[in-house]
């Protein structure tokens, strides 16, 4: 889209922030098995001796009894696990029951380097299969290979591939920044692209299409016709905006922004847009911004609960009053960015589109 020509955007400018003429004089808005196995719940006195009973290699348990990796040496009574315990056993040769026991040499646990928790660890239910610093949760990793990732129910994670956030595979073409003076009063687009270059997001030579105008509301169409402008010569993919502040300041409307919005995101999701950014703006400072700090709390639930409740585009809503809080130096006129303001809130634009995988 061609930027309004400089006359042009001091005409807004002029509308938004109350010049003499005619037009609205309000100020426009920011914009395995195994050897014997284990007794099925062992005899009545039974001991075992110094030195032990050693399990097979590997070996699974058989009728619920405890599975030895490599074998345990007992010092005394070893129980087998689901049996019935022994009545009156001794400690052979007066010795202290060992605890956990002490694997023997040459035994070979059934998973390298692995924890299965659930399953059958010794022997077997992973056949063939090698599993290194992973996880696996009664799984059956059969002749499978698994490398750091966890395994539940022996399917792996971790790793990357599907479902993954993909960096550089984004034109600065595909995105599209709309909305009013919070925005193009501000230097948030260019922060956002010099951040987004430097995370390998986007070509060094490329920027983000930023079609924002001071002065414009999204009841009346100018919001929404700057995503068709850029989509008219474009395929957009991802929307970054905000909008409503000028609908509240300056016809107290936000019902007339909300309806908008809606409109607007269908006309998003029939275009195939992938992913909204929506950044609602922080409290005004001043009395002077009472009814329109009235307006905002109206609007904000409703237009967090739209945006939130879509699924095509898929809306991830920031609300920047935490991110303001505080910080006073972020705006000289109570709702406009500063330089610090644009710089903390493109961050905050940026931390938000990076965990919800927009324009990556």
């Amino acid at each position: 889209m061609t930027r309004p020509t400089s006359a042009y955007l001091a005409g807004i400018v002029c509308l938004a922030w109350g010049c003499s003429g005619s037009g609205d004089s309000t100020q426009s808005f920011t914009g395995g098995s195994s050897a014997a196995p284990a007794s099925p719940g062992g005899g009545t006195g039974a001991s075992v001796g110094a030195g032990g009973s050693t399990g097979g290699s590997g070996g699974n348990a058989v009728g619920g009894g405890q599975a030895s990796l490599g074998g345990q040496v007992g010092s005394g009574e070893l129980t087998s696990q689901g049996g019935t315990p022994p009545v009156g056993g001794q400690p052979a040769g007066g010795g202290t029951p060992a605890t956990g026991g002490l694997a023997a040499t040459g035994g070979s646990p059934g998973s390298t380097g692995g924890v299965e928790t659930g399953g059958q660890a010794t022997g077997g239910q992973n056949t063939g299969g090698v599993e290194t610093g992973g996880q696996a949760t009664g799984g059956q990793n059969t002749g499978g290979v698994e490398t750091g990732g966890n395994a539940s129910g022996g399917a792996s994670t971790g790793g990357s591939g599907t479902g993954g956030c993909e960096k550089g595979t984004t034109a600065g073409n595909e995105v599209v920044i709309i909305g009013e003076s919070f925005i193009a009063m501000s230097s948030i687009p260019e922060h956002l692209a010099e951040t987004a270059r430097a995370e390998g997001s986007l070509q060094q030579n490329e920027s983000y299409i930023d079609n924002s105008v001071s002065g414009t509301t999204l009841a009346n169409d100018q919001i929404p016709s700057q995503y068709r402008d850029a989509q008219a010569s474009n395929d957009i993919r991802f929307v970054v905006m905000d909008g409503g502040g000028n609908d509240c300041l300056q016809a107290n409307n936000p019902d007339g922004a909300l309806s908008a919005a809606q409109s607007l995101f269908e006309t998003m999701a029939q275009d195939g847009v992938e992913k909204v950014q929506y950044f609602f703006y922080p409290d005004p400072i001043g009395s002077q911004y009472s009814s329109l700090q009235s307006c905002l709390d109206t609007l904000r639930p409703q237009m967090q609960a739209l945006c939130e409740g879509l699924t095509a585009p898929k809306c991830y809503w920031l609300d920047l009053r935490p991110v303001w809080d505080g910080h006073d130096e972020y705006t000289s006129d109570g709702i406009h960015p500063t330089e610090a303001g644009s710089v903390a809130t493109a961050d905050a634009i940026w931390e938000a589109m990076v965990a919800n995988c927009i324009a990556q």
